[in-house]
């Protein structure tokens, strides 16, 4: 029964969730289209381009570290953050491991823990994979690898079992392969499922922050169920449930649930409000946010599971106690590898587009901004065709709370406290973040302009723009002006008309990189993300 609930309980919460944050991103969407639509306020003119400013930017960033050393840190701080995910699970998946044996009587072996560990190092395949931005097939191929690794680990571990026993070693041990490919595929399937669906870009900045809400809130009618199951055990407890159900008939199966839905409810909505404020203090990244996340819905897979053992209560103990070792142990490991020790001088890289193909763009967007994130922090212009995909828990709470208004750009007032407030800070796993500006139609222009001064890297998709969509119009001419030719990397294809975008750029056009990237659906951003660190130095 127990195993059954739990079940219930955390799929029922699943589904919850999805609905709830379609939902979110949707009024979110239109909080922020009315937000840039809203009556007009003070009209801020933007500022003068200076030659001197450009000449002492230029002199700044002449002696910036090279492409080829900034893609051989690069390199080497992916293996710390491989190290740092890998650790951060596989200690927990220790404890998950033993806790599954224990509180099922199995006997705990060398090889039982390797095969178990073994599987359950598949989720950090996503967790690395959102981290460095890597494309799915290179997600595929890295869980294969360690599916494999899994295997032969498995049967290294019965080796070595068997060697230091009593039994001779024999060539039947090698079917511990097959075992741990066995209960890969019995453990995998849910919650890998799970996890995946939940870390599409358009609803992971939501889904980890409301899972953990409603994962709280939804406790209050399980816990109510349990509680009126517990008071009919005893005779004054059976009275009191046949009085309450007397005087209020079929409402009274409810009556517990009433009376444990506020304090459940409250200290779900405090707990919203302690995951937002550890964010803005930098506690945690957005990833490590989303990591938490997906080893929650993978601990309570498990739970489930223990939850029918012969020690349930053990069982469940160690499953909160492995989740907790995740947390503990994420927020320390990328503080001792030094994730981002010796690397380049941070370089602030701005995202503009041309509007409409929202899409398209925002896969653009969220492989190279993922990836510049360690090397910088990024700006872009919010529009609710980009905010879903970067929407984080402030923003979250800022909606809940209702004041997403306060965070919009509406005088000069405003944006000089929002420029000031431009987070330039590594998170603990070594990102910087995404730093973005909701605009009235009065004050974009200013804004926009004050982030081109301030970026040492511009880049611009201009897939589309023509002489029917000069959206983009003014923030062309505004680069020219503003910004030295050799920092701006522009992406276009067959549909861009180039003659217009270079009439439009004037001399600076000669000094701009284009990056025609084909018509394909799929970019190869490799070739694109060189060019912004050879325009960033």
């Amino acid at each position: 029964m127990l195993e059954g609930e739990l079940a219930s309980h955390f799929y029922v919460t699943l589904i919850v969730g999805v609905f709830v944050v379609a939902f979110v991103q949707w009024r979110y969407r239109v909080v922020v289209l009315e937000g840039m639509l809203s009556v007009p306020g003070e009209v801020v003119a933007a500022r003068a381009a200076s030659a001197a400013q450009m000449q002492s930017t230029d002199a700044v960033e002449a002696g910036a570290a090279p492409e080829g050393r900034a893609l051989a840190w690069e390199r080497a701080m992916h293996r710390r953050v491989i190290a740092g995910w890998l650790v951060s699970v596989g200690l927990p998946s220790l404890v998950l491991a033993i806790t599954y044996n224990a509180s099922a009587g199995i006997a705990i072996t060398l090889a039982r823990i390797a095969l178990e560990v073994g599987g359950y190092l598949c989720v950090v395949v996503p967790m690395v994979a959102v981290s460095l931005a890597w494309p799915w097939t290179r997600g595929a191929l890295s869980c294969a690898v360690l599916l494999v690794a899994g295997a032969v680990a498995t049967v290294l571990a019965s080796l070595v079992q068997r060697a230091l026993g009593t039994g001779a070693v024999s060539i039947d041990q090698l079917r511990g392969a097959v075992f741990f490919f066995q209960f890969a595929a019995v453990l995998l399937p849910i919650p890998m499922v799970l996890i995946l669906g939940s870390g599409v870009s358009r609803i992971r900045g939501v889904m980890p922050i409301t899972f953990a809400g409603l994962l709280i809130f939804g406790f209050a009618p399980f816990l109510g169920a349990h509680a009126t199951n517990a008071l009919a055990e005893s005779r004054a407890g059976g009275a009191l449930v046949l009085a309450g159900y007397g005087l209020l008939g079929h409402w009274a199966s409810h009556a517990t649930f009433v009376i444990l839905a506020l304090p459940v409810g409250w200290l779900a909505w405090r707990r919203l409000h302690a995951l937002a404020r550890a964010y803005e203090a930098k506690r945690f990244s957005d990833v490590q946010l989303l990591g938490r996340a997906w080893w929650l819905m993978f601990v309570a897979v498990q739970a489930t599971t223990v939850g029918a053992s012969e020690h349930p209560f053990w069982g469940l103990a160690g499953c909160a106690m492995a989740y907790w070792m995740f947390v503990f142990v994420n927020n320390r490991v990328f503080q001792w590898l030094h994730v981002a020790r010796d690397s380049p001088p941070p370089r602030t890289l701005l995202l503009l587009r041309v509007f409409g193909h929202a899409a398209r763009t925002g896969r653009l967007f969220d492989r190279i901004g993922a990836r510049w994130r360690y090397f910088g922090p990024v700006t872009v212009i919010a529009a609710p065709d980009v905010v879903a995909r970067t929407i984080d828990p402030g923003d979250y709470l800022h909606y809940m709370l209702g004041t997403v208004d306060e965070t919009f750009v509406r005088s000069g007032a405003d944006l000089q406290r929002r420029l000031a407030a431009h987070d330039e800070e590594r998170d603990p796993d070594g990102r910087f973040r995404v730093n973005e500006f909701c605009c009235a139609d009065t004050t974009w222009q200013a804004t926009v302009v004050e982030l081109m001064a301030r970026a040492e890297v511009v880049l611009m998709d201009l897939r589309g723009i023509s002489r029917e969509r000069l959206g983009c119009e003014y923030e062309l001419r505004q680069l020219a002006a503003f910004v030295l030719p050799r920092r701006v990397v522009l992406v276009v294809d067959g549909t861009t008309d180039a003659a217009l975008v270079r009439g439009m750029l004037g001399a600076a056009a000669g000094g701009v990189t284009f990056r025609d990237v084909g018509n394909s659906r799929v970019v190869r951003t490799d070739p694109l993300f060189i060019d912004l660190l050879r325009a960033a130095r």
